[in-house]
């Protein structure tokens, strides 16, 4: 059980590879065919990759409340999503009771369930055609080639399988789960079938049961046999119900999120699959908010709330054939609205092949997935140090050099004639994000500004964010020759001080942040193009620097800033005293080191934290110091940051228990004087900052991804603000 509780509360940073999921918008929008006959459209959808489902529903109140439900069949027509018919429809008037409305559809079967009526349906050469089948109500149905399951059951988790014999007629199988309360509105949870075998969830429901999650195998036809069961691995009551079979891979949701079981060994936690920002979404199901699970081929989907968004994503996790039961997260699902409204249950989502559909705000959304999901490209970067500027591209009449101060270099433009700009090469992109330390030095009148561009395609079409000294900042687009603000608000503007700036362009949403903060955040309708990222201005003379170009958003791994007494899922290890104390986080013994790391792993990552030394251990003991961590694999795999008593800060590795200082520099350090400590660790390039300003660089490729933390040794310390993000 050890093995288990840790992939809990670590990161099971084993599990998963390095590369950065690709970010994918919907390609298409199914719409409402009749919004006054159907006054509510999406919520529960079903597709094949060829049809789609979509429910319509209307509830009508005239002395009696009639409610009218439809399923909508929409057909994919030349590479067109087009309204195709009603599949089915049925009205009856309101009985107090609350009726799932459930649709399955894969291959050529389709199961569509309206208000407690079920109607099975065969594609032929004459379209969708209804077959005779018996059926249950149910609140789950799942296809596997000509095997139908559906859950039910008022007082247990129970589910029935159906399967045609030589003759075509439905053989129906019932199977036993475990008890739950009882109630004449349960029909069932959660199933999943994957050929041969059956899965059953159960969420928590209050009752006192240990909960499992029972296995069925097939060995004949009608005949299905219970071949073992998942306990509950960590407490009694802890399922959320939801459950996906692939192969011999059943996950299973938590509420400390989904993990792998491996089968037929069902009692032991293979792995977690986990986004990295993890620990900042609610760790316990409510009502109000469930998971849910899809498979497809060697790909799994689940929806989770995406910190960053304030909305539901659906993030794709791919099996490592290399790992048998362990998964890669390789790609995040995201809609121009929230798809899948975090406050109703009814929302869902549904995979087949490479095609996903997902219920939003009165509209469904299709995913097409590319055929090769291979990850992002890799992060481009350039601190200067190399003493030249030959990844950049400058235009013509800009004055752009390579500046030295002291052992730093930064990119500057020195001329305050007309506009200027520089693109940085290789990474071409649609999705891009360029993040910069950007210094205003001058500017020639009124309204000039600083800032960066993304998507430049030539001088005609680009985005780019724009710091006025006017005292505003501007998200602003170049379309065939026209400027058009995209959205602004103030920011009064100082010359000489450094901003660390970003814009992203990620599918249609683009973001800018100052500091950290985000600032502006819009919509653009139309379908991005590819283009360059790079440092712009206009009558203007800036120094640029630490530039990094990604091809994602930034995406919170864990924040922090110990205003509540709960630390959260931190995991300890050394002999750390560690307790929330006066708005910190406060570490309390001088006997030896002490770690807390926390949140996803990932490869490229900045991890930040206010650091204040209260007292170091005794003189004549080893030198105490105090930082932060970066790439955190386990004890003995990480880079980190840190300040020591005898003056110094000190940028070291750790890696199969050996230190290496990668870098050091004379830094004055004092009891009770709070530092800002940053650690960068982007592709093979480290940096340490202290308040706000570079002090150490290196260059290693030892450890590759990991999670971030704080660390102190023979030395008690308050931590504040705690950030770690992936750029």
């Amino acid at each position: 059980m050890k093995s288990v509780i840790a992939c809990v509360w670590l990161a099971c940073v084993a599990s998963l590879a390095s590369a950065r999921p690709i970010v994918i918008d919907p390609s298409a929008t199914l719409t409402n065919p009749d919004p006054v006959a159907y006054r509510q459209f999406g919520r529960m959808i079903a597709t094949n990759g060829e049809y789609a489902l979509v429910l319509g529903s209307l509830d009508e109140t005239n002395g009696d409340e009639i409610m009218h439900r439809a399923a909508l069949l929409y057909r994919r027509v030349a590479g067109s999503w087009q309204f195709q018919q009603v599949l089915h429809t049925t009205a009856r008037s309101y009985d107090s009771y609350t009726y799932p409305s459930v649709f399955a559809m894969k291959g050529n079967l389709a199961v569509v369930e309206l208000d407690g009526d079920t109607k099975t349906y065969r594609l032929g050469t004459a379209g969708w055609q209804p077959i005779a089948r018996t059926a249950s109500l149910t609140e789950d149905i799942e296809i596997s080639g000509d095997r139908i399951v559906e859950s039910n059951g008022n007082c247990s988790w129970n589910a029935t399988v159906s399967e045609p014999d030589a003759s075509g007629t439905w053989i129906r199988t019932g199977l036993s789960g475990p008890p739950r309360g009882c109630d004449d509105e349960y029909w069932g949870g959660p199933v999943d079938i994957d050929g041969d075998r059956i899965l059953i969830g159960n969420g928590y429901t209050f009752d006192e049961e240990w909960q499992e999650a029972p296995i069925f195998q097939r060995s004949a036809l009608g005949s299905w046999n219970r071949s073992g069961s998942i306990p509950a691995p960590f407490q009694r009551r802890e399922f959320t119900g939801e459950v996906v079979l692939r192969g011999d891979d059943a996950v299973v949701d938590t509420y400390y999120g989904p993990y792998v079981f491996r089968l037929p060994n069902t009692g032991q936690v293979v792995s977690r699959l986990q986004a990295p920002d993890v620990y900042l979404q609610p760790r316990l199901a409510t009502y109000w908010y469930e998971r849910q699970l899809e498979k497809s081929g060697d790909l799994v989907f689940v929806r989770e709330l995406s910190y960053d968004r304030k909305a539901p994503v659906i993030n794709v996790y791919r099996a490592n054939g290399s790992a048998p039961g362990t998964y890669e997260h390789v790609a995040v699902l995201k809609g121009g609205a929230p798809i899948l409204n975090t406050y109703d249950l009814n929302n869902w989502f549904d995979v087949s092949g490479n095609v996903v559909i997902a219920s939003g705000a009165d509209e469904a959304y299709i995913f097409e997935l590319p055929a090769s999901l291979r990850g992002a490209p890799a992060a481009r970067q350039d601190d200067f140090e190399a003493g030249n500027a030959a990844n950049w591209r400058p235009n013509a009449g800009s004055q752009f050099s390579v500046v030295a101060s002291g052992a730093n270099h930064f990119y500057r433009q020195a001329s305050t004639m007309g506009e200027a700009r520089a693109l940085l090469s290789g990474a071409y992109w649609i999705n891009q994000a360029i993040e910069a330390n950007v210094t205003p030095r001058a500017f020639d009148g009124n309204d000039r500004w600083v800032g960066l561009v993304t998507r430049f395609q030539d001088s005609q079409n680009y985005f780019y964010v724009a710091m006025r000294n006017s005292g505003t900042l501007e998200l602003r687009r170049v379309r065939a020759g026209a400027v058009g603000t995209i959205a602004s608000t103030a920011l009064p503007l100082t010359l000489d001080r450094k901003y660390r700036l970003r814009l992203e362009s990620i599918g249609g949403t683009h973001r800018v942040y100052v500091d950290g903060a985000l600032l502006l955040d819009a919509d653009v309708a139309d379908a991005p193009s590819a283009g360059s990222a790079g440092v712009i201005m206009n009558r203007a003379r800036a120094d640029f620097d630490n530039v990094m170009v990604t091809p994602s958003p930034l995406t919170t791994v864990f924040t922090q800033d110990f205003a509540t007494t709960s630390p959260g899922g931190w995991a300890f290890s050394g002999s750390g005293q560690w307790t929330v104390a006066d708005g910190a986080y406060a570490q309390n013994s001088v006997a030896a080191e002490a770690r807390a790391v926390i949140g996803g792993p990932t490869d490229d990552q900045v991890v930040e934290a206010r650091v204040r030394p209260i007292a170091w251990s005794a003189a004549g003991t080893a030198e105490p110091w105090a930082g932060v961590l970066a790439r955190y694999v386990d004890n003995n795999n990480y880079y980190y940051l840190h300040l020591r008593r005898g003056g110094t800060v000190s940028l070291r590795k750790l890696v199969n228990g050996a230190i290496t200082t990668l870098a050091s520099a004379t830094f004055p350090v004092s009891i009770n004087t709070q530092y800002t400590l940053r650690l960068e660790a982007v592709g093979t390039q480290l940096r340490g900052y202290v308040n706000g300003n570079v002090v150490l660089q290196a260059s290693d490729s030892s450890l590759t991804k990991g999670i971030g933390g704080v660390m102190t040794n023979k030395a008690a310390v308050r931590f504040d603000d705690y950030l770690a993000y992936q750029p």
